[in-house]
């Protein structure tokens, strides 16, 4: 503990998962954050379930750094949160979401990442699609075409492809 609160630096690089959990779960907002994203690097798979349940925090931040930290660890038992997440309030927390659940790469999360393609936000949607490239699941062939020819993934792109 430093003269402010918690050193997140020394414990990241000490790996004290635990201090960082306890972090995690602490008041300052900007440590709990710091905390997310050093658990995030470190890729402990102890960290999941805190992580998940600061996918539910209130904080904007912390919940996009907790979905930014799951996808680094890439545990299945974060793909429900995630999904769920997918429709959270924020763009950066679906966008975060949706990246997070490619890197996992479990084909639990194709069908809400297809719905995804169809977000009013094209930064989600990119990222949807991002995602489901990653995952490489024959359902999302056809959806992701449409989307392109849609041209809901980026303009000119969808033009290359042609018809």
């Amino acid at each position: 503990m430093g003269l402010l609160g918690p050193n997140i630096t020394k414990m990241k690089a000490n790996k004290d998962v635990e201090g960082l959990i306890k972090a995690l779960k602490g008041k300052d907002l900007a440590v709990r954050r710091e905390a997310a994203e050093a658990l995030g690097e470190i890729g402990d798979k102890r960290a999941v379930e805190p992580l998940v349940q600061a996918l539910k925090d209130k904080d904007t931040w912390l919940r996009w750094c907790s979905a930014e930290a799951l996808g680094k660890i890439g545990d299945a038992r974060a793909v429900e949160p995630l999904i769920q997440a997918l429709r959270d309030k924020w763009n950066s927390v679906q966008q975060a979401a949706a990246l997070a659940l490619g890197n996992i790469g479990d084909k639990r999360a194709v069908e809400p990442l297809i719905g995804a393609l169809h977000d009013r936000n094209e930064p989600v949607r990119r990222c949807a699609a991002e995602a489901l490239g990653k995952i490489k699941d024959d359902r999302a062939v056809e959806p992701l075409i449409r989307a392109l020819r849609d041209q809901r993934l980026g303009g000119t792109r969808a033009k290359r492809l042609g018809p």
